[in-house]
């Protein structure tokens, strides 16, 4: 499976005070696009921290996900970091320029207009809700904060990312995983390719609680798998 990383960027995130639902959207709308997400990270807004994770990092995985910080106002320095983590420029982008002027008109301002100064050689990534667009940059998509705007400027975007869907089924049981881990180790020994994951919680009025999730690129393995857990714990 092609791989991905995400980046979320605030200090909104990091005191509590705002809720990440970003990277829940973004993890899901790849997964079932055949993109395995295998990290998610949190940075405030300061461009020293922002733009070293970038040099270091964006090549580790296929897609490189960074949602927040491109707005027009002091805060927003996700523009210059990434410019400044790739070693590019940050430039007047012209069509940016052209949409944003456009759409602001007689409010236009400085500020405002910022938000078309973008690393040099990036590609836009349009935004129907508020028109400021965010941008893609050799691996690395920049996205608005904002959840509906993020959600609207993936559905832009979601085409570039194509690949072998992972198949899942789940299975929930009203047992602690200490019952079942015996099972599991069968399960993994007879079906290597698969990947089985457990997932418990504790209910108030039931006790332990654990849900099985079985995944595959190969449809016919997960059933094969789940089948045969059940035979395993005698489930029918």
């Amino acid at each position: 499976m092609k791989t991905a990383q995400i980046l979320i960027i605030g200090d909104e995130i990091l005191s509590g005070r705002t809720v990440d639902t970003n990277s829940h959207f973004l993890a899901r709308s790849l997964f079932v696009r055949g993109v395995r997400v295998l990290r998610i990270e949190v940075l405030p807004d300061q461009i020293n921290f922002i733009s070293q994770w970038v040099h270091q990092n964006h090549g580790l995985c296929d897609f490189t996900f960074i949602c927040g910080g491109i707005g027009g106002t002091p805060d927003d320095i996700t523009r210059q970091a990434v410019a400044r983590g790739l070693g590019v420029p940050l430039i007047r982008h012209p069509v940016a320029e052209k949409i944003l002027t456009n759409y602001y008109q007689e409010r236009s301002n400085a500020d405002r207009m910022s938000m078309a100064d973008l690393p040099e050689g990036c590609e836009l990534i349009l935004n129907p809700v508020t028109q400021a667009p965010g941008f893609k940059i050799r691996n690395i998509y920049v996205f608005a904060g904002i959840p509906k705007i993020l959600y609207a400027m993936f559905e832009n975007v979601k085409n570039d990312f194509a690949g072998e869907p992972l198949f899942e089924e789940e299975l929930n049981i009203l047992v602690g995983e200490g019952d079942v881990a015996i099972h599991m180790k069968q399960i993994n020994k007879e079906f290597p390719l698969l990947e089985l994951g457990s997932y418990p919680t504790l209910e108030n009025d039931r006790g332990y609680k654990t849900q099985l999730v079985f995944r595959s690129q190969n449809k016919i393995l997960v059933a094969s798998a789940l089948k045969r857990f059940k035979e395993l714990a005698g489930e029918k």
